[in-house]
């Protein structure tokens, strides 16, 4: 990526938020610290319904629920089929020691298991997708550890701000790993920018009752760069 254009994309982002205080920005900081303040490490019992209470909105459900889409629908039925072993998956998605993209390949892994298990037990299911796919995965790394994930808008969104970046690879699949890193640098450099402080105290309002999680910022500047339409909400 080249800095001067990373930076040019964080001044406007700052801009347009300082100048028009919206109020898009509650959905998914209230989603992920919903999630961070919910969860805590999985024990046999009681995992689906910590897991009802993480994924839960007052503002939209559209994350984790739209037409043909219900990945918590699917989780939650995939914990029903062995506790025992979404225990594990989860225990070991939230093993922040372990490298990334082998926690998300096991992550799919159990999932794929889970989801047979899941299909033999009378009556029977005709399911063949847990569903688990990059946007809901993000929420679940986001939620578990706020200060170092971020969610992410989808592949058309970051491929065009990859181009808006001057990135020399544009994403071809949806990757995970590499979107995480660059968050993080979008985050360093928007860290280092004069007008961060002062959003951040725009948005530290007596009038709300949102938490800001300051990372998330960096998915936000994703999208506003991403995105055709600059008013458009945040999510799906």
């Amino acid at each position: 990526m080249k800095v001067p254009l990373l930076e040019k994309c964080i001044d406007r982002f700052l801009s347009a938020q300082l100048i028009n205080d919206p109020v898009e920005w509650h959905y998914p900081h209230s989603m992920v610290h919903q999630f961070h303040e919910h969860w805590s490490p999985p024990q046999l019992l009681g995992l689906k319904d910590m897991y009802d209470q993480c994924l839960w909105s007052e503002y939209s459900q559209r994350w984790w629920k739209r037409n043909h889409y219900r990945p918590k629908e699917i989780m939650m039925a995939l914990i029903d089929a062995d506790p025992e072993l979404a225990a594990i998956a989860w225990k070991d998605l939230s093993n922040d020691a372990a490298s990334l993209d082998g926690r998300l390949s096991r992550f799919d892994y159990y999932c794929n298991e889970l989801l047979q298990i899941h299909r033999h037990k009378p009556p029977g299911s005709l399911e063949s997708y847990h569903y688990q796919d990059a946007p809901v995965m993000s929420l679940y790394l986001a939620g578990l550890f706020p200060d170092k994930f971020a969610l992410y808008p989808g592949l058309e969104i970051f491929k065009n701000f990859c181009k808006a970046i001057g990135s020399p690879e544009i994403p071809v699949i949806d990757d995970l790993v590499r979107y995480m890193k660059v968050a993080a640098i979008v985050f360093t450099y928007l860290q280092r920018n004069p007008a961060f402080e002062k959003l951040k105290q725009l948005r530290a309002s007596q009038f709300h009752k949102v938490s800001l999680v300051p990372f998330l910022l960096s998915y936000e500047v994703i999208h506003f760069e991403g995105s055709t339409d600059k008013t458009a909400a945040y999510g799906f």
